[in-house]
């Protein structure tokens, strides 16, 4: 049900709120899940006062092309298991 992506690291966050860049960096560090239900590319909060309409709206403007595919087959511990590890073939991000 998804997949993993990651903002390119060169994607530059400036023109964004002080919000808004706190999110896009944790996306280019540790990623996201993106569903493949909904409509394409929709971005949402949690519902909670931080999760500002104006705060989405900012997000929204992140072109797909923007993000690429991670491929984290190599991070899993074992195939039954969700936890997953850093190693040779799942290198941590920079």
């Amino acid at each position: 049900m998804g997949g993993r992506f990651r903002l390119k690291a060169g994607f530059d966050v400036s023109g964004f709120s002080a919000n808004a860049q706190v999110v896009l960096v944790a996306m280019q560090r540790y990623g996201m899940m993106l569903a493949d239900n909904g409509s394409d590319w929709f971005f949402q909060g949690t519902v909670d006062d931080g999760w500002t309409n104006g705060l989405l709206d900012q997000l929204k403007q992140v072109p797909a092309g923007a993000s690429v595919a991670v491929d984290a087959r190599g991070c899993r511990v074992s195939t039954d298991s969700a936890a997953f590890a850093y190693g040779p073939d799942c290198p941590a991000p920079s």
